[in-house]
């Protein structure tokens, strides 16, 4: 009786399907940190975000600024240098102005000091991103949050009008809720 064999096709599918099958599992087993994760959607954030152009002129830096004591900063710090739209990203701690920052980073270290922060803000080109349940709902003008293992986000547009920002609407849509 003639062996069966499988033709080389066959094979080759059933080598694709098992490597395919071998990253999946090694992509699980290593998964991405949640401060990392949040790191490239304030990236992002950034992306599709637009100033005005007295508040970010052609080729300067955007400044980036979180509290260099808060859990996100050692993440956001590997954005130094990256370029957004032309415009190279410079992370900073959140000093004493925070009027001088194109996106603060506000998060629970912050809530404290988050209601002076907001009123010093008030008119300022500055998009602000929060992770924390606290501060994200009182003014930000995105906030994140953390939903069956996936980072989910909120957009105010009364805060992102008031700083003179434009949004695209591709983050619009991305958004679990625009208010």
């Amino acid at each position: 009786m003639p062996s069966e064999r499988r033709p080389p096709r066959a094979r080759r599918f059933f080598w694709l399907l098992a490597a395919g099958l071998a990253a999946a599992a090694a992509a699980r087993a290593d998964p991405v940190p949640e401060n990392a994760m949040k790191a490239a959607f304030v990236f992002n954030f950034t992306v599709f975000a637009e100033w005005p152009p007295e508040a970010l002129a052609g080729g300067a830096p955007i400044s980036l600024c979180a509290n260099a004591g808060g859990a996100l900063f050692a993440s956001l710090s590997k954005l130094h240098d990256k370029v957004v739209n032309g415009h190279p990203i410079a992370v900073r701690h959140a000093g004493a102005s925070p009027r001088g920052c194109h996106v603060l980073v506000v998060e629970q270290i912050d809530r404290e000091r988050w209601r002076e922060l907001r009123r010093e803000l008030a008119g300022a080109p500055v998009l602000t991103v929060s992770d924390d349940r606290v501060i994200g709902p009182d003014g930000v003008v995105i906030a994140m949050a953390v939903m069956d293992e996936r980072i989910v986000f909120d957009v105010d547009m009364a805060p992102a009008r008031a700083a003179r920002l434009n949004l695209s609407s591709k983050l619009l849509r991305l958004a679990r809720s625009v208010q």
